[in-house]
């Protein structure tokens, strides 16, 4: 089963909002650069991934709100990106972002939309 291991926020004022998540939920807030805000959710650190340790807990990010990223995004790691892009387009869903590789991260990710109309993040670690 593949899970969610990650969420993004869209921000008009990421300092503001990071301080609001902060006040209301107690999560800690890092920079992580091009105007957008680690979301740490739990007392672990968690690995080099910034994935918690802790089971059950997610990390996630706030980013800048743009004409594409306008609404909260869950994002699910997956073993085979190829074969998940199959199996979105079989069911009825559609690719709002081709798969892509981020080297700094050594992942591949991609935005699918389900029959709904709702974006899904999904990425592979390479």
């Amino acid at each position: 089963m593949d899970r969610v291991t990650w969420f993004e926020l869209p921000a008009d004022d990421t300092a503001r909002a990071g301080a609001f998540y902060a006040q209301v939920f107690g999560w800690k807030m890092g920079d992580m650069g091009g105007g957008s805000l680690w979301a740490q959710t739990s007392s672990s650190v968690g690995d080099d991934q910034m994935t918690p340790t802790e089971p059950g807990v997610i990390n996630g990010d706030i980013s800048p709100r743009s004409a594409g990223f306008n609404h909260p995004l869950i994002v699910i790691t997956v073993q085979d990106m190829d074969e998940k892009i199959k199996l979105v387009t079989d069911a009825g869903g559609t690719i709002a972002l081709e798969p892509q590789v981020v080297e700094a991260m050594n992942m591949k990710w991609a935005i699918v939309t389900d029959t709904e109309g709702n974006n899904v993040g999904i990425l592979q670690d390479l």
